[in-house]
């Protein structure tokens, strides 16, 4: 009978142990090099941003699409659109129900958060975050690692928490908190990675009769 029971253990463990046999660490390194070896990437979107000074929670969704290096393309279809647009040199954020675009000329990605730049494979995450599994089960589920990682240096976020398939380590949602409380969910569904994206998904025309605001240059720093 005992030596029924090691058997049985034996032949369990695999099944518990699989997601103890890498540190977070270790899924972060794996995290990483999925992005980097990664092109271009699109995906649909749910996003769930809760207001902790209005107490409410707003949602939205649509699609995304990025593209090494520099171009991005968030296109919200509910609850009405709008379309934030990278090309490389600006970012044009296009809102047709009030008719208006607001221009950034001197756009980087290095202005985003690490949770949308880590799909560009910028950065890496080792040295921009103290990183541990997340200590609570309200995210994920079994065929995911649900990472914290929590900034080393200032930043405009308190946390990261990243939920990441196991298999394909693909993140498969992102939440992000800042230092008010506000906090921002984002889920991601129907993958796809190296589909060979056209740089003109991410050209965008002004459209004629909107109201053009250009956002102020920055100031070079000494």
């Amino acid at each position: 009978m005992r030596a029924a029971l090691i058997l049985l253990t034996i032949l369990l463990l695999p099944l518990d142990a699989a997601a103890k046999d890498l540190t977070a660490g270790q899924v972060a390194e794996k995290i990483q090099k999925f992005y980097e070896s990664t092109k271009d990437f699109q995906a649909a979107f749910q996003q769930e941003y809760f207001s902790k000074a209005l107490g409410r929670k707003k949602s939205s969704s649509g699609f995304v699409y990025i593209k090494k290096p520099g171009k991005m393309r968030w296109d919200y279809k509910e609850p009405r659109p709008k379309h934030f647009i990278a090309d490389g040199k600006a970012l044009y954020i296009y809102d047709p129900e009030l008719e208006q675009v607001m221009v950034d000329r001197a756009f980087s990605g290095s202005s985003l958060t690490t949770a949308v730049t880590f799909l560009w494979g910028k950065g890496k995450l080792s040295d921009e975050f103290a990183i541990a599994f997340y200590g609570q089960g309200d995210l994920g589920g079994p065929q995911h690692y649900v990472l914290e990682m929590l900034p080393k240096k200032q930043a405009r976020f308190k946390e990261l928490v990243m939920v990441v398939d196991k298999k394909t380590f693909k993140v498969t949602e992102t939440v992000v908190e800042d230092p008010g409380g506000n906090v921002n969910h984002i889920f991601f569904a129907n993958i796809s990675t190296n589909v060979g994206l056209k740089d003109q998904s991410f050209h965008f025309e002004i459209p004629e009769g909107v109201d053009v605001i250009e956002a102020p240059k920055k100031t070079p720093t000494k």
